[in-house]
């Protein structure tokens, strides 16, 4: 179970989680998401996707990050997802429906720009007017994805989004790679 926000900008991030979550974390197609057998497609678990030194890594802050599964959705149905975290930091992957995937260019709060080498229709998204709480968007074998590291849990604005920006996209690549 994750931990209820404490910064600003946990906040700022767990409130896209929530609309994320509130907008449906089924499998693009409407049905709930499940692990395939024989190791085709994505792990039913997404804990087992990154190691502990792996998100430490990325994200530049020591570990152990340890791995815990998302909290259900809105509709009480389980989340696709794991939340690797430290007491300062975090890294983060959840599904999404298509729907929402295909809002975010469109929502007035984010800027968007497509960003290449993550699976199909990557974006980088930054929170307005100053580029904070980035993620990293995309699609992988029809389903869609969220990815997103806070740094510092004490830092409030956008200091530390360039370096979000880049443990989140490299991050991506390897969980898309797995998807």
């Amino acid at each position: 179970m994750l931990k209820a926000p404490t910064s600003v900008a946990t906040q700022a991030i767990a409130a896209c989680a929530v609309l994320v979550t509130a907008a449906g974390c089924s499998s693009s197609d409407g049905s709930p998401t499940r692990g395939t057998a024989g190791g085709v497609g994505r792990p039913a678990d997404a804990c087992t996707m990154l190691s502990s030194d792996q998100v430490a890594s990325a994200v530049g802050t020591p570990g152990p990050y340890n791995g815990s599964h998302e909290d259900p959705g809105a509709d009480g149905n389980p989340v696709w997802g794991c939340a690797w975290g430290t007491s300062d930091s975090s890294a983060d992957i959840r599904e999404m429906t298509a729907a929402r995937f295909a809002a975010l260019p469109g929502l007035t709060d984010f800027t968007t720009k497509p960003i290449t080498g993550i699976g199909d229709k990557a974006l980088l998204a930054t929170m307005n007017p100053d580029g904070r709480n980035p993620s990293v968007w995309f699609a992988a074998r029809g389903h869609y994805y969220v990815v997103s590291v806070e740094v510092s849990r004490s830092e409030l604005g956008a200091g530390n989004a360039p370096r979000e920006n880049t443990a989140e996209q490299t991050l991506a690549r390897i969980l898309a790679a797995q998807l």
